[in-house]
């Protein structure tokens, strides 16, 4: 009995040793060093990219930082050199350095990108060719970049102002109490407004609807964009469930919105060869279209604010103001990515008082002169 039960320890004794001894060895493995082979570099002029690839023997673990945006940095952990390790001759048209430092528990890579630039990385498992490899991808977008900026501070002999009425045709927009149709008022202020326009030396006015027809939404985009237009007016009358709620207000493109424009883009690039400055999407990939795209959208989205500040306090003159924030918002009309654009909601056409006031030829007036006035001190201020 006693030397059954020595056994049965002797066995309980064995299964730790062994349990103990495999976690051991399963932890050499994990921690074991790798090692750095090679590093290759490729560079794609039509993409203007660079693709650094690290080799190694086992799987890399790595982490990837731009905290100083004119370097990348890279530390491949718990990694060594192997003994023929040669360091790559870079292209400085694309990487102006590359260097690395050595510490006890990974190699630290510091890169420097000829210019600015946006970057991607993955990693890959061995195959019949290559061993473990981490892939990165350095887009340049110093040419682009200067091909938007430049076009948009450009000053042009004429300034191409898109006004566009809301709504028409088969969609009436806003009704009031009295039974007053939005379509037919901002028509209205529409066509004054363009009648203001034409009489101011270098800009030229378009009337994105004329009389009462229907143009759907990315249609109006779509005009204004034919017309070269340098800012984009959407004129509306607002309603609400109050009453009493009063007053002029403006809308600019909100971050969501434009997200979610520059990913419509992206989807269909092949018909966006005419983005501003002649920049052309079709022949990018993914990451530079959204980069450019990203870029566009944003100064877009800035000088519309600035625009709409402007002229809101021009309305401020003539008519009560509902909010004195400029609102962000999704509205379709506002997401062309190259043309600053607002929607001006005159007034509350759902407010009895200001049904009142809208129908008047007067008020219809003041508020048009109130958006030739900004539009006046925004070329003036160099903003379009």
């Amino acid at each position: 009995m006693t030397q059954l039960i020595n056994f049965t320890s002797n066995q309980k004794i064995l299964k730790i040793i062994f349990t103990v001894l495999f976690f051991i060895l399963c932890y050499s493995e994990a921690t074991a060093s790798s090692t750095l082979s090679t590093i290759r570099i490729s560079y794609d002029a039509q993409l203007n990219k660079a693709r650094i690839v690290f080799d190694s023997n086992k799987k890399i673990n790595f982490q990837v930082s731009n905290k100083d945006k004119k370097y990348l940095s890279i530390a491949l952990k718990n990694m060594v050199i192997e003994k023929n390790f040669r360091s790559p001759i870079v292209n400085e048209k694309y990487i102006k350095s590359l260097k690395f430092n050595k510490d006890n528990s990974s190699l630290d890579f510091f890169i420097k990108p000829s210019s600015q630039f946006k970057y991607k990385y993955f990693s890959l498992d061995r195959n019949d060719k290559y061993g473990y490899r981490l892939v990165l991808d350095i887009y340049l977008i110093k040419d682009d970049v200067k091909k938007v900026k430049k076009v948009k501070k450009v000053k042009k002999n004429v300034i191409v102002i898109a006004i566009d009425a809301g709504h028409g045709g088969k969609d009436p927009g806003a009704v009031g109490k009295h039974g007053t149709l939005e379509k037919d008022i901002v028509l209205s202020i529409s066509k004054k407004l363009y009648a203001l326009l034409r009489k101011e030396k270098n800009i030229r006015p378009v009337l994105i609807r004329k009389n009462d027809t229907y143009i759907s939404l990315r249609g109006r985009i779509k005009k204004a964009r034919k017309f070269k237009a340098d800012l984009f007016i959407s004129i509306h009358a607002d309603a609400a469930r109050n009453r009493k709620a009063s007053g002029s207000s403006i809308y600019v493109l909100s971050q969501h919105g434009a997200s979610s424009e520059a990913a419509k883009w992206l989807a269909d690039k092949e018909n966006a060869a005419d983005l501003i400055g002649g920049v052309s999407l079709d022949d990018k990939d993914n990451t530079l279209a959204q980069v450019i795209l990203d870029l566009s959208l944003s100064a877009t989205v800035e000088t519309s604010i600035k625009a709409s500040s402007v002229i809101l306090s021009k309305l401020k003159k003539v008519s009560k103001i509902h909010s004195h924030n400029i609102g962000q918002a999704g509205f379709v009309v506002l997401k062309s990515p190259d043309i600053p654009s607002m929607l001006i909601e005159t007034s509350f056409l759902s407010n009895p008082r200001e049904e009142k006031k809208l129908k008047t030829a007067k008020f219809q007036k003041e508020i048009a002169r109130a958006i030739r006035d900004g539009i006046l001190d925004l070329i003036k201020q160099g903003v379009i």
